[in-house]
């Protein structure tokens, strides 16, 4: 799955269209099931990236972090959109 490059102003923007960390958040919740397996999944995903803090931390206070992260994300996906694999390549 092939996502642009997510960059730090990203995070301060207001868009019509979905930027690249929306889309990559989205995807990443939808890989890990519905519900509560997707939003689990989703923090492992992006704990594994380097995003190191929880789910009451805007991006947007560390967007050169949070760009990082959905960085690297988006490369995992490039290359596998098995949820396990992903992990394991963000992890390693």
């Amino acid at each position: 799955m092939q996502f642009d490059e997510v960059k730090p102003e990203h995070f301060s923007m207001i868009s019509r269209d979905p930027l690249p960390h929306t889309l990559i958040d989205r995807t990443i919740s939808q890989l890990g099931g519905s519900d509560v397996k997707g939003a689990q999944f989703r923090k492992d995903a992006l704990a594994a990236a380097g995003w190191k803090h929880d789910g009451l931390v805007s991006f947007m206070k560390y967007p050169d972090l949070a760009a990082s992260a959905f960085n690297k994300i988006r490369a995992a996906l490039a290359e596998t959109e098995d949820p396990e694999a992903l992990l394991a390549k963000l992890k390693s």
